[in-house]
C-alpha cells in the first residue's frame, strides 16, 4: 500500500504541534494500563482489522490505516495501524499521525484492543504517552464503533478495589493508570457490566476498503 500521498506534509512544524497536543488530549483524558488484556490463545489479528477506514474521531475527521504484515512473518495476534487527523473543511490536508500496535482479545464473543502509542508524526512516543489504551470494538456491517474507559467509572473502581491503579493530576488534569497485571485486566472484563465500563465515545469508522 503507498501511504506517501496519505501522509503529504507531515512533517509540517504545525502538524507536529497539534499531533503533539492531539496525544496530550488522549493521555489526559483516557486512563491507561501498565499491561494489555490477557490473550486466551488468540493467534492471529481479526479479520476486521485490515484496509481502509474512513469516519470520526472525537470532534474532527480521520481515516484509520491498517497495515499489512510481512507475507513470511509468522501468525501474531498483534498489528499496527495508522490514525490519521484531517483539517476541518480541508479534508486533504492531514493535522498529525499516530501509529500504534495493539493486541485483539475475545472476551465474551466481544473484541477489546490494547492499543499501544508507538510513533507521532514519525517520532517515537515520549515516555509520559506510553501505556496501553484499552477500547471494546462493536461491529455494525461495514461500521466499527470504538468506545474507550469511562474516567469516572474506573476512578471508582480503582477506590474500591476492584482495579489496582493510581490516580493522579498533570497539568491541572486527571491522570488515571490501571496497574492490575494482564490476567487481573480479563478477569475484570469477564464479570464487568462492559457498556458502564466502556460508555467513552472515541471514534466511529466506515470501512471503504
Amino acid at each position: 500500500m503507498n501511504l506517501s500521498r496519505l501522509l503529504l506534509g507531515g512533517r509540517a512544524a504545525a502538524r507536529i504541534a497539534l499531533a503533539g497536543l492531539f496525544a496530550v488530549s488522549l493521555v489526559a483524558c483516557f486512563p491507561t494500563s501498565e499491561h494489555p488484556i490477557a490473550l486466551n490463545g488468540e493467534t492471529q489479528v481479526p479479520a476486521i482489522f485490515s484496509g481502509i477506514w474512513e469516519g470520526g474521531l472525537g470532534d474532527g475527521k480521520a481515516t484509520l490505516i491498517f497495515m499489512e504484515g510481512a507475507e513470511d512473518a509468522a501468525p501474531s495476534p498483534r498489528f499496527t495501524g495508522l490514525i490519521i487527523r484531517h483539517r476541518e473543511g480541508k479534508p486533504s490536508i492531514n493535522e498529525g499521525w499516530i501509529e500504534f500496535e495493539a493486541e485483539a482479545a475475545d472476551i465474551r464473543g466481544e473484541i477489546f484492543l490494547s492499543a499501544l502509542l508507538k510513533r507521532l508524526d514519525g517520532k517515537p512516543a515520549e515516555a509520559d504517552e506510553e501505556g496501553y489504551y484499552l477500547f471494546r470494538i462493536q461491529m455494525t456491517g461495514d461500521e466499527m464503533s470504538v468506545t474507550t474507559l469511562d474516567d469516572r467509572v474506573m476512578v471508582e473502581l480503582l477506590n474500591r478495589g476492584a482495579l489496582d491503579g493510581t490516580i493522579s493530576s498533570t497539568v491541572g488534569l486527571q491522570v488515571i493508570r490501571i496497574t492490575s497485571d494482564s490476567i487481573g485486566l480479563r478477569a475484570f472484563l469477564v464479570n464487568a457490566d462492559l457498556d458502564e465500563v466502556f460508555s467513552e465515545p472515541f471514534a466511529r469508522f466506515t470501512r471503504q476498503q
